[in-house]
C-alpha cells in the first residue's frame, strides 16, 4: 500500500466577514476536507454549512487551469508567455493611444490584503492611473464615506465577541440578517446574549431568522418592517422621540459631538405620527423602538447592505450614526455601530484600495502620504486632480465610461462584474465596447464570456497571506497544496505582468508584500507575520510592535480633526423609482444562507447545490390577490428587464418583494437599478419599482 502524505493547515474561511477558522487537510497534494479551528477567537470550533463544504470547490473540474485568448471569437488555451505577450501589446497601445486613464482596475475582496496592495500599487505605479476600486463601492462604500466623515473611521467599531461578553442591553439589528449572512456571528455571539437577556430589535422589511430564533428562544423582539428606501425617515423620527422626551445623553454630546443645534433642528420635521405612513411602521412602534435604545445601555447596532445599498446610503449610514451618538452609545464596550462586512476580505480589500485614498486610509491632500509612497514605489502618483464629480473614477462609474468611449481597458481580478452590479444589462453591454478586458479569477464566470484573455488564479487554499475579517481582525491565511493547474497566486501574476510593463515589482514571498505594507500604512505598523501567528489576529488600528491592537474604535475620543464626532442633519429623499400602477411593487435583493455572492465558490459545493436556483419571496396577501400559490413560477419585472424565477410565499410586507443575488443564469442585477450616490458611489439595489405577473397554466 502506497504511503498517504497528510498534513493539516491552519488558514481562513473564504466565504464572508466573520472570518471562521478552519483546519484544512491535504492528501497527496489534493485538498480533502476541514474541520472547525477549536481555537479560532471568533468561530470558537464552529462552522456554518457553508464554510464546512469550503474545501469542495478547490477541485472542481470546472476549475480554470491555464490562461484562455480569444481568438476568432471563441477563448482557446494558451501558455502565460502568449496571454502576458498579448495583455502588454494591448496595454501600452492603449495608454499610447487614449492615456493611462483609459485603462482601470478592479480588485477583488476574495484576494488577500497583500494582492489587494499589489492591485492598486499596478494601477497607480504601473499603468499610471487612478481607476483603481472593488466590490466595496456597490456593498459598503457607504460605511467608509459616512462613516469616515461623521467619526473619522469608517469601520465596524466593536469586537465581535462584544455582541456577548458582556453583552449589550439592547442590540439593533438594521437592514441585516446575520443568520443567515454572517451565521456564526449570530449563533456563537448573538443569540447567546439574548438568552441572557439581551433585548432585540430588528429594522428590516422581511420576518427574517433573525426574528423567528429569537422568538423561538423566548427573547423580547420587536420587529419594524419598513418600507425600503425610507430609512432616513425612521432613524430621525426615532431620534426626534429620543430629543423630546430627554433621553438623550446630554453630557456625551457637549463633550464628543459638533452640530447638534442643526441636527436638531433637522429632525424636528420628522415627528413619528407624521412619518408613520411614510415608513410603513405605526409612530407607536417608532417610539417604542426608540426608548429601548436609548433607556437601555451599553445598546449596540448591527447593520448591513439593507442599508447601504440606496442613493442615499450615505445619508442612511449617518441618520443612524447620529441615534448612537446623541444615546452615547459609542465608544464604549458592547455599544458601537457595527457594519457587518460580506466577503471574506472585503475589510482588508477595502483597507488597501479606494481611489478615494491611499492605501490605510491616507488622504491625497496630504503631502507627505504621497511623498512617502512615491519615494518607495520610486515613481511619481497620479494624483487626482479636476472638479469633483470627475475626480474618482468608481467601479459603478466605469460602465458609463466604457459606453462613452472613455474606458478602453479593464483588469477585473475575481469579481463577475455582469452579476454583481446593478442593471447588468448596461454593464453587459459596457463589457462588449471595451478594447481589452482582462479577467482573472479561478473558475468561469458570466464577465468571462465577454472578456479578451483570462488569466487562471489561485484559490484561497493554494497561496500565503492575510485577511481582514468584519471586526477589523487581520489574520494569517496558510498554503496548504500547490496551485491547481497552472493558476497563479494573484500577487505572482501581477508581478509578472509589472515586470514585462517595465516595472520592476519583484516580491520573492506575501510576507515580503505584507513587510512594505506596514512600512507604509500606520495602521498595520505594529503587525508581523510572526505576531499575527502567535496572537490569532489583531485589529487594526495596530501602531506598534508593543500595541495589542485595537477591538474598540473611538474610545475617549474620535479620530476626526478636534476628537468630535459631527451629528448630520441630512433630509430623507425617496429611492430614484417609486411604485406605480405599472409597477406597484417593491424590489429588493439580498444573500440566501447556504450561497455567496455571485454563486461561483459556493453553488459548486453540497451545501450550495442545495439552494439550486432563483426565486422570488412575496406577501400572502400580494400572492393571493395575484392567484400565485407558493411554488408557483413567476414572470418578474422591472424597467430593465424581467426574469422567470419560483415564488415563495414569505414573511415580508405587502408590496414588498425580495430576491437573492447569487444565480448567473438567473441574474437578479438585470432588473436592479443602477441609481449612483453622488457622494460614494453606491448603487441601489434595495429598492426599485416591479411588478410579478403569474405564468398562464
Amino acid at each position: 500500500m502506497a504511503n498517504t502524505a497528510t498534513r493539516t493547515v491552519r488558514s481562513i474561511c473564504p466565504y464572508c466577514g466573520v472570518g471562521c477558522g478552519l483546519l484544512l487537510k491535504a492528501e497527496d497534494g489534493r485538498l480533502v476536507g476541514l474541520s472547525p479551528d477549536p481555537d479560532h477567537p471568533v468561530s470558537r470550533g464552529t462552522l456554518c454549512p457553508k464554510g464546512a463544504t469550503a474545501h469542495e470547490f478547490v477541485h472542481h473540474p470546472d476549475r480554470l487551469q491555464k490562461p484562455l485568448l480569444r481568438r476568432k471569437g471563441e477563448l482557446v488555451e494558451v501558455s502565460w508567455d502568449e496571454a502576458y505577450d498579448y495583455i502588454v501589446r494591448e496595454v501600452q497601445r492603449i495608454r499610447q493611444e487614449h492615456g493611462p486613464d483609459s485603462l482601470a482596475v478592479i480588485s477583488s475582496t476574495r484576494s488577500t490584503v497583500e494582492e489587494n496592495y499589489l492591485a492598486q500599487k499596478f494601477a497607480r505605479a504601473v499603468l499610471g492611473t487612478n481607476n483603481v476600486d472593488q466590490c466595496q463601492r456597490i456593498c459598503h462604500s457607504a460605511t467608509v464615506t459616512g462613516l469616515s466623515a461623521v467619526l473619522g473611521a469608517g469601520a465596524m467599531s466593536n469586537a465581535v465577541r462584544e455582541f456577548r461578553d458582556p453583552g449589550p442591553r439592547v442590540l439593533m439589528v438594521v437592514g441585516a440578517n446575520p443568520a443567515g449572512s454572517h451565521p456564526i456571528i449570530w449563533s456563537v455571539w448573538m443569540k447567546p446574549a439574548l438568552r441572557n437577556g439581551t433585548k432585540l430589535v430588528v429594522i428590516d422589511p422581511r420576518r427574517t431568522e433573525v426574528v423567528k430564533e429569537a422568538e423561538r428562544i423566548g427573547a423580547f423582539v420587536l420587529h419594524l418592517p419598513v418600507r425600503p428606501g425610507s430609512e432616513v425617515a425612521l432613524f430621525h423620527a426615532m431620534a426626534h422621540h429620543i430629543l423630546e422626551n430627554g433621553l438623550h445623553d446630554e453630557r456625551y454630546i457637549q463633550e464628543r459631538c459638533e452640530n447638534f443645534e442643526a441636527f436638531a433642528e433637522a429632525v424636528k420635521r420628522y415627528p413619528p405620527e407624521r412619518v408613520e405612513a411614510l415608513v410603513g411602521v405605526p409612530s407607536a412602534k417608532i417610539r417604542e423602538a426608540a426608548e429601548l435604545y436609548a433607556t437601555h445601555k451599553p445598546a449596540s447596532i448591527a447593520y448591513g447592505i439593507g442599508i447601504t445599498e440606496h442613493r442615499t446610503g450615505v445619508d442612511n449610514v449617518q441618520a443612524l450614526a447620529n441615534l448612537a451618538l446623541i444615546t452615547g452609545n459609542l465608544g464604549v464596550p458592547s455599544g458601537g455601530l457595527n457594519a457587518l462586512r460580506g466577503q471574506n476580505d472585503v475589510q482588508g480589500a477595502t483597507d488597501m484600495v479606494r481611489p478615494e485614498s491611499l492605501p490605510g486610509y491616507q488622504r491625497w491632500d496630504d503631502p507627505e502620504a504621497v511623498k512617502k509612497f512615491e519615494e518607495a514605489w520610486g515613481v511619481p502618483l497620479p494624483v487626482p486632480q479636476g472638479p469633483s464629480e470627475f475626480l474618482f473614477l468608481y467601479c459603478s462609474h466605469m460602465w458609463d465610461r466604457a459606453l462613452q468611449g472613455k474606458l478602453k481597458g479593464l483588469y477585473c481580478i475575481g469579481e463577475d462584474v455582469a452579476v454583481s452590479e446593478g442593471n447588468t444589462r448596461k454593464v453587459e453591454e459596457a463589457l462588449q465596447r471595451l478594447e481589452l478586458l482582462i479577467v482573472q479569477d479561478i473558475f468561469p464566470t458570466r464577465t468571462m464570456e465577454f472578456a479578451h484573455v483570462v488569466l487562471p488564479a489561485a484559490s484561497f487554499a493554494e497561496k500565503e497571506g492575510t485577511f481582514v475579517n468584519t471586526e477589523r481582525r487581520v489574520q494569517r491565511v496558510h498554503k496548504a497544496i500547490e496551485p491547481v493547474g497552472e493558476s497563479k497566486p494573484d500577487w505572482q501574476i501581477l508581478c509578472e505582468l509589472a515586470q514585462r510593463l517595465g516595472y520592476p515589482m519583484r516580491y520573492e514571498s506575501a510576507e515580503e508584500i505584507f513587510e512594505e505594507i506596514r512600512r507604509l500604512v500606520p495602521l498595520y505598523a505594529g503587525m508581523t507575520y510572526e505576531r499575527l501567528e502567535r496572537e490569532r489576529g489583531l485589529q487594526w488600528p495596530c501602531p506598534s510592535e508593543d500595541h495589542p491592537g485595537t477591538p474598540t474604535l473611538h474610545v475617549g475620543r474620535f479620530v476626526r480633526p478636534g476628537g468630535k464626532a459631527r451629528l448630520t442633519a441630512v433630509d430623507y429623499r425617496p429611492p430614484a423609482e417609486e411604485p406605480d400602477e405599472a409597477y406597484p411593487f417593491i424590489l429588493t435583493t439580498g444573500r440566501t444562507f447556504l450561497q455567496y455572492n455571485a454563486g461561483t465558490m459556493s453553488r459548486r459545493t453540497r451545501a450550495g447545490k442545495a439552494e439550486p436556483e432563483n426565486f422570488v419571496q412575496i406577501n400572502p396577501k400580494d400572492a393571493e390577490r395575484l392567484e400565485i400559490r407558493n411554488g408557483d413560477r413567476v414572470r418578474v419585472k422591472t424597467r430593465r428587464g424581467e426574469l422567470v424565477v419560483k415564488a415563495k410565499v414569505a414573511d415580508i410586507r405587502e408590496g414588498v418583494i425580495w430576491m437573492p443575488l447569487h444565480y448567473a443564469e438567473s441574474p437578479t442585477n438585470v432588473l436592479t437599478n443602477d441609481a449612483i450616490d453622488p457622494v460614494c458611489g453606491i448603487t441601489e439595489l434595495k429598492a426599485c419599482a416591479a411588478r410579478v405577473e403569474p405564468l398562464a397554466a
